[in-house]
């Protein structure tokens, strides 16, 4: 290990039970050792609080449309969005990220020159950062189904 390398370690999950006991048991006076666990359970109050359900989010299909308009073998990425977001403006934030990340040293190198490649290759945190979830990197084919299961009548 190089010299001044810092090592994290994860911190074990410690029930405010074995804490009170150890306090006990090293001999620590029971008014201090009741205010310590005070500040505890008010820190874990803080973390709970602050640790809110993540924020929903809608699926949605986006088709690849070529300049001749849609063929028969449609393709398309499957993205998320925040559930109150309109849905309409998924492609025009993935352009969007496509145009910062173009613009940015990486991308100059090796830019983004279409909508697939955007799905594909611009990094998950540009897109989150957005609001945009591309679920599926590579295209997926998209075929229409009848909604009718055909059921007879009888």
């Amino acid at each position: 290990m190089s010299h001044g390398a810092v090592v994290y370690r994860a911190m074990a999950k410690v029930d405010i039970e074995v804490v009170q006991k150890v306090l006990k048991e090293n001999g620590i006076d029971v008014r201090i050792a009741a205010e310590i666990l005070n500040q505890i359970r008010e820190v874990i109050a803080e973390d709970a609080v602050e640790r809110e359900k993540p924020a929903k989010k809608q699926h949605i299909v986006l088709i690849s449309e070529p300049e001749g308009g849609l063929p028969k073998d449609l393709v398309g990425w499957v993205v998320q969005v925040l559930e109150d977001d309109d849905p309409r403006e998924a492609g025009a934030k993935i352009a969007e990220v496509a145009s910062v990340f173009n613009s940015s040293p990486k991308g100059q190198r090796l830019p983004v020159t279409s909508f697939g490649d955007a799905c594909q290759s611009l990094p998950t945190k540009l897109l989150k950062e957005n609001n945009v979830w591309v679920k599926t990197r590579e295209p997926v084919r998209v075929l229409a189904v009848k909604n009718s299961l055909g059921r007879r009548r009888g």
